[in-house]
């Protein structure tokens, strides 16, 4: 069976004698053409997607006096939205949409500097800043004729590693409101016939909430990791399993899950609890297994992600390019991870405008080792893109196209509202 790639990181730290610091990853540099100041944002539209119960896909394009376009996406990805939500979501991408009318679209780092401290308000606050960051380096690349990621130092990954999330597609509940391991293993196969060679699942969902009694608790944990060791043994030892469990257990729960977890060679075991709130906590689960334990996809910008550096909280760091400050935000936090050995793979159960922004994020940093993609969802989401979003085999191929690398499919768009 193999092992994942991070198990190694902790021995490896702790027999070093130092580990010489790698300098940060410098803003893009502003490309000084005669037609730069000529370039301004003038208008923005958003979309917001009809998908399922577990969330609508958030669009943002935003307009330039050339005629050049950019997309981004601020999707917020837990639930499908209400009316209200979604007019407080238009009037937060509103509020960010100030900082760059009538600005100079390659002014990116001015619109950063601008909104960080507001995007740090809240979660629909910070995902709105980060789709308009994403929009203005699809438009600046889009000008001058080459991928975000060159504009972001060059590729280091020629194709970009992506792992199956078949959480979301498996929505069949037996008489005791669990979703059976027969309904994980049947997304699985399909996730491997479609090439993935990753698979992620989170049984842990169908939890009741803690604190519950002792005969409920033991019932969900064991029902969860029945589901884990049926995905295990129908995708077989050379596929990648990765288990989320969305901070549903405590500390305690998290050590025992983690070490009856263990003979399954997880690829990683992701939020046991919340480790923006539970710093010691999540520390404690971490050095306690030789399980690689991952986190951090709700988390707003550096400074967020920083103790769990610091304190080696975390082998893998999950910010999402939606919520995490953006396309530079979050190479800033792979740069701080870097020499502590410490890996990014991104959250990404969104729609493909953000895998969009999160692969060309990906291409330049040396630290990234994998990104998700919400399998099975909706039978058209590929073709919302132009053109439409392609994977081969486990991987997405870098296209070299311009900035992001598509445009949306206003059309299909349309029908989906």
């Amino acid at each position: 069976m193999q092992t994942s790639p991070f198990s190694d990181r902790r021995k490896f730290l702790k027999s070093a004698a130092a580990l010489a610091l790698l300098p940060g990853l410098a803003s893009a540099t502003q490309l000084a053409l005669p037609e730069e100041k000529e370039l301004i944002i003038t208008d923005i539209h958003v979309d917001i997607v009809q998908v399922n119960h577990r969330g609508n896909w958030v669009f943002i394009e935003l307009q330039t006096n050339k005629g050049i376009s950019g997309m981004g996406e601020a999707s917020q990805g837990v639930k499908a939205i209400t009316s209200a939500e979604q007019q407080q979501i238009r009037n937060e991408i509103n509020n960010f949409f100030a900082f760059v009318k009538g600005q100079p679209a390659f002014d990116i780092e001015a619109y950063r500097i601008k909104g960080l401290e507001a995007a740090a308000a809240s979660h629909v606050a910070s995902t709105a800043f980060s789709g308009i960051e994403q929009a203005l380096w699809d438009i600046k690349g889009k000008a001058l004729g080459v991928p975000v990621y060159t504009l972001l130092g060059g590729k280091v990954h020629d194709r970009i590693r992506v792992y199956a999330n078949i959480n979301r597609a498996t929505n069949v509940w037996d008489a005791q409101g669990r979703r059976p391991a027969s309904a994980f293993q049947q997304n699985a196969e399909q996730a491997l016939k479609l090439g993935f060679r990753a698979i992620k699942l989170a049984p842990f969902d169908d939890m009741k909430a803690l604190p519950s009694t002792p005969q409920q608790i033991q019932a969900d944990v064991d029902h969860a990791i029945s589901c884990i060791e049926a995905v295990r043994q129908t995708i077989g030892n050379d596929v990648d399993l990765l288990v989320d469990v969305h901070s549903h257990l405590d500390q305690a729960l998290g050590i025992e899950v983690a070490q009856r977890l263990a003979p399954l060679c997880l690829y990683w075991l992701e939020e046991a609890v919340n480790p923006s709130k539970y710093l010691a906590e999540t520390k404690a689960i971490t050095a306690t297994t030789d399980t690689p334990i991952a986190g951090g996809e709700s988390i707003f910008g550096r400074q967020g992600f920083l103790p769990l550096i610091n304190n080696q909280a975390l082998d893998i760091l999950m910010p999402d390019v939606k919520h995490c400050g953006g396309i530079q935000e979050l190479r800033y936090i792979a740069a701080l991870a870097e020499p502590s050995g410490i890996h990014i793979a991104p959250h990404n159960p969104s729609g493909p405008v953000a895998t969009a922004a999160t692969t060309q994020a990906v291409a330049s940093i040396p630290n990234f080792s994998v990104i998700e993609l919400a399998y099975g969802e909706v039978e058209w989401r590929a073709d919302l893109l132009q053109p439409a979003e392609t994977f081969q085999q486990g991987y997405i191929e870098l296209s070299g196209l311009p900035g992001l690398g598509h445009t949306l499919n206003k059309s299909l768009i349309a029908k989906h509202r």
